[in-house]
């Protein structure tokens, strides 16, 4: 099994059946401290699955984002006095922060429904075959998944180009109307990040069409929008500090072996909890 050879026959010393049940925060650091190997496992094996989008959002991410803010910082840099290989340095930089946050915010397609699908078995404390059950779960929700993988790079597209013409017309014309679409735009990103944090674990959950996937989302994006916001911030800071501290290369190397969990494993989390809580409500109702 190589790289994910584990022995899952070792007995541990389990969880006393009679032990009063964590909640919230308490049952999350449990879970992880407890299933801390298996993070490791999973967040290798989803990372590695996800090496091409990685690499294709690296170029995207190039391309739209750095060619913008690369002008800008270029511009700064040279009334600054700052050679050129530092600006490559700091645009490389940038690039894989924004690369990386995309990822750890929206996903990958197919590789991301695979990941919810295991991390809702651990938070929901479920017996989970990482390989076998990340596979299964790759193929079963292909089909959607991969249309909310395509709507992604398209809706990044439109709301960077949006957002960066908006705000020129702003600049140039002093007219605040333009000022008012930019923050709609922002706003409507926003919620989109958030509606990513429900999708894949509605996905793995529920049998729905593809609409009601969304409109669920959507929904759960809205409703919980205080809780998802603090999330955001949270992935957000702690991927600051990563990049900001270390080379970009060993920086990503530290997301392929645990980090993108940290970052990312709170989200599962408690999308996971708050659509088992609606299930329930929905069938004792």
């Amino acid at each position: 099994m190589g790289l994910f050879s584990f022995n899952y026959a070792k007995p541990g010393p389990g969880v006393d059946k009679d032990a009063p049940k964590k909640k919230g925060i308490f049952l999350y650091f449990e879970l992880f401290v407890r299933k801390f190997f298996k993070m490791i496992q999973v967040n290798m094996l989803y990372f590695l699955v996800s090496i091409p989008y990685i690499i294709l959002m690296f170029l995207f991410v190039t391309g739209i984002f750095g060619r913008y803010f690369g002008e800008q910082l270029t511009n700064i840099a040279k009334e600054a006095g700052i050679d050129d290989q530092s600006v490559g340095t700091m645009l490389l930089i940038f690039n894989a922060f924004v690369t990386m946050l995309i990822f750890s915010l929206w996903g990958s397609g197919p590789a991301s429904a695979a990941y919810a699908y295991v991390t809702r078995c651990f938070t929901r404390e479920e017996h989970a075959w990482i390989l076998s059950d990340f596979f299964k779960n790759f193929k079963e929700n292909f089909k959607h998944s991969m249309i909310i993988l395509v709507l992604d790079f398209v809706i990044l597209f439109l709301m960077f180009n949006a957002i960066v013409q908006y705000w020129n017309l702003y600049l140039s014309s002093n007219q605040f109307i333009w000022a008012i679409l930019m923050y709609l735009c922002i706003l409507a990103a926003i919620v989109y990040t958030f509606m990513h944090f429900y999708f894949y674990q509605i996905m793995v959950t529920f049998e729905c069409k593809f609409k009601d996937l969304i409109k669920n989302a959507l929904m759960l994006a809205l409703g919980k929008a205080p809780m998802n916001l603090f999330l955001t911030v949270i992935c957000f800071v702690l991927l600051m500090i990563l990049f900001n501290f270390l080379h970009p290369v060993f920086a990503v190397f530290l997301c392929f072996i645990l980090f993108y969990s940290i970052v990312r494993y709170p989200i599962e989390f408690y999308s996971a909890r708050t659509i088992q809580r609606i299930a329930v409500e929905l069938k004792e109702d």
